[in-house]
């Protein structure tokens, strides 16, 4: 269940975040007299589709999944949010409802200002213009990526460009072993597929040469050719 409380030392708090970090003094303490940090468990739902937006929400601890789900509980992920990170600004600007689900993946403390106070700040605070702008358009760039994956590739072209993805968000160049950042069935909820497709597809990449494997331990063997092959050239 969720939980709201006054923010403590909210002024460092606001200072951490990229989106507040800008903002001169006087601004920043207008902002910290009015937000509130918000505490949900581990499952917590932050908002549902469909429901009025009441004001910004940013990810200060824990992580929080931003889904679509169908009338039979599957769940298409849209993007995970961590410390830093605003949701759902959209509805913010166009007055419309939530367009996704927000639950909190583990227990999470979010901070939360009203819309009315976050429409002031956006209008008098060109520094609040910018960061907003700069994470919708980041925002967008993923959401374009996703439904290329989704709609235009086979799964081992989904996996393939999201292995890619995750090296290249890491700074890792041909050759090198990183972490993937998140399991099968991680992975398979944000490419619309199941964890035995991303098992299969992994395998055949591993079959193919383009990687190695050990656990959730990789290593890409030829970076190019593995876009060849995740595009169908």
């Amino acid at each position: 269940m969720a939980g709201k409380a006054e923010a403590p030392g909210t002024m460092d708090l606001l200072r951490g975040l990229s989106l507040f970090r800008r903002l001169p003094g006087e601004a920043l303490e207008q902002v910290a007299r009015q937000v509130l940090i918000r505490r949900f468990t581990r499952n917590a739902m932050v908002f549902r589709r469909g429901e009025s937006c009441e004001g910004l929400f940013v990810v200060v601890r824990g992580r929080v999944r931003v889904y679509r789900a169908n009338a039979q509980g599957q769940e298409q992920v849209i993007h995970g949010q961590g410390p830093g990170d605003p949701l759902a600004e959209v509805p913010l600007f166009d007055g419309g409802p939530y367009p996704a689900n927000a639950r909190a993946e583990v227990d999470s403390e979010l901070l939360f200002l009203p819309r009315d106070r976050f429409k002031e700040l956006y209008r008098s605070e060109p520094e609040i213009a910018d960061a907003v702008i700069l994470e919708l358009g980041s925002r967008l760039r993923r959401a374009v990526r996703l439904i290329g994956k989704i709609s235009l590739r086979d799964v081992v072209g989904r996996v393939g460009l999201t292995v890619l993805e995750y090296a290249e968000a890491g700074g890792y160049g041909k050759g090198e072993t990183f972490t993937l950042p998140v399991t099968q069935t991680g992975m398979a909820e944000g490419l619309a597929t199941t964890r035995e497709s991303v098992a299969r597809a992994l395998k055949t990449l591993r079959e193919e040469g383009f990687i190695e494997q050990e656990g959730a331990r990789v290593r890409i063997l030829d970076p190019q050719g593995l876009e060849d092959r995740s595009y169908g050239v």
